[in-house]
């Protein structure tokens, strides 16, 4: 039996450092029925020079660049518009990640003997921590409305990143021409949700890809941004009423929202008692709570204060003489 065809896109932008490494992998896959896309967003940097040096030397590697610089999510879309009409999966890697020999084959033995699974995801390595770990290890495929039980109620988290998944090329043909949503900053997680209603997720119970960290990256960023319990709430308010049962989505709701104010509370206390203030950081929490028609509690974020402030100080007590012997100071 022939192999199916799959996608693999690399978008990149100034990823020269890692790029090579990252073709190496994908050329050295198990699985060799591949088209390879390596979309080039406008890099400044040798990036568009090494992806032509390995397409000079295998015709499966296809170089394409948007019009224009575009944002992350956008060029996404642009890329995933150009895979092959007759591809039946598609997998991202970043730039700066890789995948191991097996992943291809692995994924696609998996979906193709599962016409039901549109999404398929793995273990990974981030640097040396490994991820996507507490999947039930007794089966591999699994109604998509488990996985993204498992998900909301924080007892497995297991998307990981772009370089973690595999679709099926027909599911993301039906959502085109902006598969990922424009409109989030956790558009990966967010379409797993959207994919996986009514039907099946697939799991290898095997480290498929690497992904590496990057200072001054994307997720870096976010990382300071109290974004971990964000992206929970912003998940639950949007998927909990329909996937967990009422006392499910109120517990987790009341663990996730106090944990998530508690965040707000020690940025608040930084910014008035300390006086450092984080613009971005409030801008960040608006836009993407905006973005599901809400917006900071202000009773929520009092209570954030007080959470934070007996963590940081010990007790109310102490918390009232510290705001107290704050506020006399600021008055001198």
């Amino acid at each position: 039996m022939s192999e199916s065809l799959v996608s693999v896109i690399t978008a990149v932008y100034n990823g020269e450092t890692y790029l090579e490494q990252c073709i190496k992998s994908v050329l050295a896959q198990t699985h060799q029925e591949f088209e390879y896309l390596i979309c080039n967003n406008h890099s400044k940097d040798r990036s568009e020079q090494i992806a032509r040096d390995y397409a000079a030397t295998d015709a499966r590697i296809r170089i394409v660049q948007p019009p224009t610089f575009l944002p992350q999510v956008q060029n996404f879309n642009f890329a995933y518009e150009q895979i092959a009409p007759t591809s039946k999966y598609l997998k991202m890697v970043h730039a700066d990640d890789w995948l191991y020999p097996e992943c291809l084959r692995r994924m696609t033995e998996l979906a193709d003997a599962n016409p039901r699974v549109d999404l398929v995801s793995a273990y990974r390595l981030i640097e040396t921590t490994p991820d996507c770990f507490g999947v039930p290890v007794y089966e591999s495929v699994f109604s998509g409305r488990e996985a993204c039980r498992w998900q909301l109620l924080g007892t497995v988290f297991p998307f990981g990143s772009q370089s973690t998944v595999m679709y099926r090329a027909d599911a993301v043909r039906q959502r085109s021409p902006k598969f990922f949503p424009e409109d989030r900053f956790f558009f990966d997680v967010d379409v797993a949700f959207r994919l996986l209603v009514g039907r099946d997720f697939g799991f290898v119970h095997q480290v498929l890809s690497y992904s590496r960290y990057q200072k001054g990256a994307i997720t870096d960023e976010a990382s300071h941004f109290n974004h971990w319990f964000l992206l929970m709430y912003l998940q639950l308010q949007q998927y909990g009423r329909d996937l967990l049962t009422p006392e499910e989505f109120e517990t987790r709701l009341a663990q996730v929202s106090a944990d998530m104010y508690r965040g707000f509370g020690e940025v608040w206390l930084k910014d008035r008692v300390r006086r450092n203030k984080r613009r971005k950081f409030w801008e960040f929490q608006n836009k993407n709570l905006a973005g599901i028609g809400m917006q900071i509690d202000s009773e929520l974020l009092a209570k954030g204060v007080l959470s934070a402030g007996i963590r940081l100080i010990g007790s109310p007590s102490e918390l009232a003489t510290k705001l107290e012997d704050g506020v006399r100071r600021a008055i001198r």
